[in-house]
Protein backbone atom coordinates (compact mmCIF):
# COMPACT_ATOMS: atom_id res chain seq x y z
CA UNK A 1 0.00 0.00 0.00
CA UNK A 2 1.01 3.64 -0.35
CA UNK A 3 -0.28 7.05 0.74
CA UNK A 4 -0.12 9.22 -2.38
CA UNK A 5 1.71 9.89 -5.62
CA UNK A 6 3.40 13.05 -6.80
CA UNK A 7 4.56 13.57 -10.37
CA UNK A 8 6.65 16.43 -11.73
CA UNK A 9 9.21 16.82 -14.52
CA UNK A 10 9.19 13.12 -15.44
CA UNK A 11 9.79 12.01 -11.85
CA UNK A 12 7.24 9.88 -9.98
CA UNK A 13 7.39 9.96 -6.18
CA UNK A 14 5.22 7.49 -4.29
CA UNK A 15 5.07 8.28 -0.58
CA UNK A 16 4.12 6.11 2.38
CA UNK A 17 5.11 2.89 0.65
CA UNK A 18 4.88 -0.08 3.00
CA UNK A 19 7.09 -3.14 2.77
CA UNK A 20 9.08 -2.48 -0.38
CA UNK A 21 12.70 -3.62 -0.43
CA UNK A 22 14.13 -3.18 -3.92
CA UNK A 23 17.21 -5.26 -3.12
CA UNK A 24 15.13 -8.26 -2.14
CA UNK A 25 12.55 -7.71 -4.89
CA UNK A 26 15.12 -7.65 -7.69
CA UNK A 27 17.29 -10.44 -6.23
CA UNK A 28 14.61 -13.06 -5.65
CA UNK A 29 14.69 -14.58 -9.13
CA UNK A 30 11.53 -13.17 -10.68
CA UNK A 31 13.10 -10.59 -13.01
CA UNK A 32 16.45 -10.48 -14.81
CA UNK A 33 16.83 -6.94 -16.18
CA UNK A 34 17.57 -4.88 -13.07
CA UNK A 35 21.08 -3.73 -12.11
CA UNK A 36 22.49 -1.79 -9.18
CA UNK A 37 23.83 1.64 -10.12
CA UNK A 38 25.03 4.76 -8.38
CA UNK A 39 21.44 5.97 -8.75
CA UNK A 40 19.77 3.05 -7.02
CA UNK A 41 18.59 0.50 -9.57
CA UNK A 42 18.34 0.65 -13.35
CA UNK A 43 15.86 -1.62 -15.08
CA UNK A 44 14.14 -2.19 -18.39
CA UNK A 45 10.46 -3.12 -18.40
CA UNK A 46 7.70 -2.72 -20.96
CA UNK A 47 10.28 -1.29 -23.34
CA UNK A 48 11.20 1.55 -21.00
CA UNK A 49 14.45 2.15 -19.17
CA UNK A 50 13.95 3.55 -15.65
CA UNK A 51 15.77 4.23 -12.42
CA UNK A 52 14.17 3.24 -9.13
CA UNK A 53 15.26 4.09 -5.61
CA UNK A 54 13.74 4.18 -2.14
CA UNK A 55 14.33 6.50 0.80
CA UNK A 56 12.34 7.17 3.98
CA UNK A 57 9.34 5.13 2.89
CA UNK A 58 9.10 6.68 -0.57
CA UNK A 59 9.71 5.18 -4.00
CA UNK A 60 11.21 7.42 -6.68
CA UNK A 61 10.97 6.41 -10.35
CA UNK A 62 12.43 8.34 -13.28
CA UNK A 63 12.12 9.10 -16.10
CA UNK A 64 8.37 8.59 -15.97
CA UNK A 65 5.90 10.25 -18.31
CA UNK A 66 2.69 11.28 -16.57
CA UNK A 67 0.62 8.74 -18.49
CA UNK A 68 2.98 5.98 -17.28
CA UNK A 69 2.19 6.49 -13.58
CA UNK A 70 -0.46 3.70 -13.47
CA UNK A 71 1.94 1.34 -15.26
CA UNK A 72 4.61 1.63 -12.55
CA UNK A 73 2.13 1.53 -9.67
CA UNK A 74 0.91 -1.78 -11.06
CA UNK A 75 4.38 -3.04 -11.97
CA UNK A 76 5.59 -2.69 -8.38
CA UNK A 77 2.26 -4.04 -7.04
CA UNK A 78 1.91 -0.98 -4.85
CA UNK A 79 -1.85 -1.21 -4.35
CA UNK A 80 -1.63 -4.60 -2.62
CA UNK A 81 -1.65 -4.79 1.19
CA UNK A 82 1.54 -6.69 1.95
CA UNK A 83 1.17 -5.86 5.64
CA UNK A 84 -1.96 -8.04 5.66
CA UNK A 85 -0.10 -10.84 3.88
CA UNK A 86 2.70 -10.69 6.43
CA UNK A 87 0.13 -10.72 9.23
CA UNK A 88 -1.25 -13.95 7.75
CA UNK A 89 2.26 -15.40 7.69
CA UNK A 90 2.95 -14.35 11.27
CA UNK A 91 -0.28 -15.96 12.44
CA UNK A 92 1.13 -19.34 11.35
CA UNK A 93 3.99 -20.59 13.54
CA UNK A 94 5.41 -22.53 10.59
CA UNK A 95 5.57 -19.50 8.29
CA UNK A 96 6.35 -16.70 10.73
CA UNK A 97 10.09 -17.45 10.53
CA UNK A 98 10.06 -16.51 6.82
CA UNK A 99 9.03 -12.89 7.34
CA UNK A 100 12.32 -11.40 8.68
CA UNK A 101 14.19 -12.92 5.73
CA UNK A 102 11.79 -11.76 3.01
CA UNK A 103 9.81 -8.73 4.17
CA UNK A 104 9.78 -6.10 1.44
CA UNK A 105 9.63 -8.47 -1.52
CA UNK A 106 7.04 -7.40 -4.07
CA UNK A 107 5.74 -9.68 -6.80
CA UNK A 108 6.30 -7.64 -9.96
CA UNK A 109 3.65 -7.48 -12.69
CA UNK A 110 5.83 -8.01 -15.74
CA UNK A 111 5.23 -8.17 -19.48
CA UNK A 112 3.92 -11.66 -20.33
CA UNK A 113 5.97 -12.41 -23.46
CA UNK A 114 9.23 -11.41 -21.82
CA UNK A 115 8.33 -13.53 -18.79
CA UNK A 116 7.49 -16.51 -21.00
CA UNK A 117 10.86 -16.39 -22.75
CA UNK A 118 12.98 -15.64 -19.70
CA UNK A 119 11.47 -18.48 -17.70
CA UNK A 120 11.90 -20.93 -20.56
CA UNK A 121 15.55 -19.88 -20.42
CA UNK A 122 15.55 -20.33 -16.62
CA UNK A 123 15.20 -24.13 -16.77
CA UNK A 124 18.24 -25.82 -15.17
CA UNK A 125 19.94 -22.44 -14.88
CA UNK A 126 20.94 -19.89 -12.22
CA UNK A 127 19.92 -16.24 -11.95
CA UNK A 128 23.27 -14.77 -12.99
CA UNK A 129 23.51 -16.93 -16.08
CA UNK A 130 19.88 -16.26 -17.04
CA UNK A 131 20.49 -12.51 -16.80
CA UNK A 132 23.48 -12.86 -19.12
CA UNK A 133 21.52 -14.82 -21.71
CA UNK A 134 18.65 -12.32 -21.59
CA UNK A 135 21.10 -9.42 -22.01
CA UNK A 136 22.65 -11.07 -25.08
CA UNK A 137 19.23 -11.90 -26.52
CA UNK A 138 18.25 -8.25 -26.23
CA UNK A 139 21.56 -7.15 -27.73
CA UNK A 140 21.10 -9.27 -30.85
CA UNK A 141 17.35 -8.81 -31.43
CA UNK A 142 16.05 -5.96 -29.27
CA UNK A 143 15.40 -2.42 -30.45
CA UNK A 144 18.02 0.10 -29.24
CA UNK A 145 17.02 3.04 -27.06
CA UNK A 146 18.78 5.88 -25.25
CA UNK A 147 17.98 7.45 -21.87
CA UNK A 148 17.94 11.21 -21.35
CA UNK A 149 21.25 10.89 -19.49
CA UNK A 150 22.82 9.14 -22.48
CA UNK A 151 22.57 5.61 -21.14
CA UNK A 152 21.98 3.12 -23.95
CA UNK A 153 19.92 -0.02 -23.59
CA UNK A 154 18.00 -2.56 -25.61
CA UNK A 155 14.30 -3.26 -25.35
CA UNK A 156 13.19 -6.86 -25.02
CA UNK A 157 12.73 -8.29 -28.54
CA UNK A 158 9.30 -8.65 -30.08
CA UNK A 159 7.88 -12.15 -30.66
CA UNK A 160 8.53 -11.69 -34.36
CA UNK A 161 12.18 -10.76 -33.80
CA UNK A 162 12.81 -13.78 -31.56
CA UNK A 163 10.98 -16.14 -33.92
CA UNK A 164 13.21 -14.93 -36.77
CA UNK A 165 16.39 -16.01 -34.98
CA UNK A 166 17.96 -19.29 -36.02
CA UNK A 167 18.43 -21.88 -33.27
CA UNK A 168 22.18 -21.66 -33.76
CA UNK A 169 22.08 -17.92 -33.04
CA UNK A 170 20.15 -18.61 -29.84
CA UNK A 171 22.63 -21.31 -28.83
CA UNK A 172 25.50 -18.88 -29.41
CA UNK A 173 24.13 -16.55 -26.72
CA UNK A 174 23.84 -19.40 -24.22
CA UNK A 175 20.31 -20.72 -24.73
CA UNK A 176 21.65 -24.25 -25.24
CA UNK A 177 19.05 -26.98 -25.59
CA UNK A 178 16.35 -24.37 -24.88
CA UNK A 179 17.01 -22.63 -28.22
CA UNK A 180 14.28 -24.39 -30.24
CA UNK A 181 11.85 -23.94 -27.33
CA UNK A 182 12.46 -20.19 -27.33
CA UNK A 183 12.11 -19.90 -31.12
CA UNK A 184 8.93 -21.98 -31.33
CA UNK A 185 7.31 -20.26 -28.34
CA UNK A 186 8.02 -16.86 -29.89
CA UNK A 187 6.53 -18.07 -33.17
CA UNK A 188 3.34 -19.18 -31.38
CA UNK A 189 2.90 -15.71 -29.87
CA UNK A 190 3.77 -14.00 -33.16
CA UNK A 191 1.13 -16.17 -34.85
CA UNK A 192 -1.56 -14.94 -32.48
CA UNK A 193 -1.45 -16.84 -29.18
CA UNK A 194 -2.99 -14.34 -26.75
CA UNK A 195 -1.05 -14.54 -23.49
CA UNK A 196 -3.19 -11.80 -21.96
CA UNK A 197 -6.25 -14.04 -22.31
CA UNK A 198 -4.74 -16.31 -19.64
CA UNK A 199 -5.20 -13.56 -17.07
CA UNK A 200 -8.97 -14.11 -16.93
CA UNK A 201 -8.84 -17.92 -17.01
CA UNK A 202 -9.11 -20.15 -13.95
CA UNK A 203 -5.66 -21.23 -12.81
CA UNK A 204 -5.99 -24.83 -14.02
CA UNK A 205 -7.08 -23.73 -17.50
CA UNK A 206 -4.28 -21.17 -17.75
CA UNK A 207 -1.73 -23.81 -16.76
CA UNK A 208 -3.10 -26.17 -19.40
CA UNK A 209 -2.91 -23.46 -22.07
CA UNK A 210 0.72 -22.67 -21.23
CA UNK A 211 1.63 -26.35 -21.41
CA UNK A 212 1.23 -26.03 -25.20
CA UNK A 213 4.47 -24.06 -25.29
CA UNK A 214 7.63 -26.15 -25.68
CA UNK A 215 9.87 -25.88 -22.63
CA UNK A 216 7.02 -24.88 -20.32
CA UNK A 217 6.47 -27.37 -17.53
CA UNK A 218 4.46 -26.92 -14.30
CA UNK A 219 7.06 -24.77 -12.50
CA UNK A 220 7.73 -22.46 -15.47
CA UNK A 221 3.99 -22.12 -16.13
CA UNK A 222 3.35 -21.05 -12.55
CA UNK A 223 6.21 -18.53 -12.71
CA UNK A 224 4.70 -16.96 -15.84
CA UNK A 225 1.23 -16.86 -14.31
CA UNK A 226 2.43 -15.42 -10.99
CA UNK A 227 4.96 -12.88 -12.27
CA UNK A 228 3.10 -11.49 -15.27
CA UNK A 229 -0.54 -12.54 -15.42
CA UNK A 230 -1.99 -11.79 -12.00
CA UNK A 231 -2.49 -15.36 -10.79
CA UNK A 232 -1.49 -14.83 -7.17
CA UNK A 233 -2.53 -18.43 -6.42
CA UNK A 234 0.08 -19.89 -8.81
CA UNK A 235 2.72 -21.65 -6.68
CA UNK A 236 6.01 -22.44 -8.46
CA UNK A 237 7.85 -25.36 -6.87
CA UNK A 238 11.61 -25.67 -7.32
CA UNK A 239 14.33 -27.30 -5.21
CA UNK A 240 14.31 -24.48 -2.63
CA UNK A 241 10.54 -24.56 -2.23
CA UNK A 242 10.66 -28.35 -2.04
CA UNK A 243 13.17 -28.17 0.80
CA UNK A 244 11.14 -25.52 2.61
CA UNK A 245 7.87 -27.42 2.29
CA UNK A 246 9.46 -30.60 3.58
CA UNK A 247 11.07 -28.77 6.50
CA UNK A 248 8.24 -26.43 7.50
CA UNK A 249 5.18 -28.55 6.80
CA UNK A 250 5.87 -32.22 6.13
CA UNK A 251 8.52 -33.42 8.59
CA UNK A 252 11.22 -33.90 5.98
CA UNK A 253 9.07 -35.73 3.42
CA UNK A 254 7.99 -34.43 0.02
CA UNK A 255 4.19 -34.05 0.02
CA UNK A 256 1.95 -36.00 -2.28
CA UNK A 257 -0.49 -34.31 -4.61
CA UNK A 258 -3.42 -34.36 -2.18
CA UNK A 259 -1.27 -33.03 0.68
CA UNK A 260 0.02 -30.26 -1.54
CA UNK A 261 -3.50 -29.31 -2.65
CA UNK A 262 -4.65 -29.15 0.97
CA UNK A 263 -1.72 -26.89 1.85
CA UNK A 264 -2.38 -24.51 -1.04
CA UNK A 265 -6.06 -24.35 -0.10
CA UNK A 266 -5.00 -23.51 3.44
CA UNK A 267 -2.68 -20.74 2.24
CA UNK A 268 -5.47 -19.20 0.18
CA UNK A 269 -5.59 -16.94 -2.89
CA UNK A 270 -2.27 -15.24 -2.02
CA UNK A 271 -0.38 -18.55 -1.93
CA UNK A 272 1.88 -17.50 -4.82
CA UNK A 273 2.97 -14.35 -3.02
CA UNK A 274 3.50 -16.35 0.17
CA UNK A 275 5.65 -18.69 -1.94
CA UNK A 276 8.08 -15.83 -2.52
CA UNK A 277 8.55 -15.39 1.22
CA UNK A 278 9.12 -19.13 1.64
CA UNK A 279 11.51 -19.24 -1.33
CA UNK A 280 13.61 -16.33 -0.07
CA UNK A 281 13.69 -17.77 3.45
CA UNK A 282 14.84 -21.16 2.17
CA UNK A 283 17.53 -19.66 -0.03
CA UNK A 284 18.82 -17.21 2.60
CA UNK A 285 18.96 -19.95 5.21
CA UNK A 286 20.53 -22.34 2.68
CA UNK A 287 17.87 -24.71 3.84
CA UNK A 288 18.32 -28.42 3.45
CA UNK A 289 16.31 -31.26 4.89
CA UNK A 290 17.79 -33.60 7.48
CA UNK A 291 18.08 -36.28 4.81
CA UNK A 292 19.91 -33.94 2.42
CA UNK A 293 22.31 -32.87 5.16
CA UNK A 294 23.13 -36.49 5.88
CA UNK A 295 23.74 -37.03 2.17
CA UNK A 296 25.87 -33.86 1.99
CA UNK A 297 23.51 -32.04 -0.39
CA UNK A 298 23.27 -28.24 -0.18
Amino acid sequence: MYEKTFWKDNVLLVSGVERLDLNRTFACGQSFRWQRTERGWFGIAFGRGIYAETAEGALRIFPCAKEEVPLWLKYFDLARDYAAIEAQLCADTRLCACVPFASGIRVLNQEPFETLITFILSANNNAGRIAGIVMRLCACAGEPAVMQDGREYRRFPTPEAVAALEPEALRSIGAGYRAPYVKESARMVADGFDLEALRAMPLAEARKALAAFPGVGPKVADCILLFSLGHTDAFPVDVWIGRALKTLFFDGQMPGRQEMERLLHELGPMSGIIQQYVFHYARERKLATKHEKKEGKQ
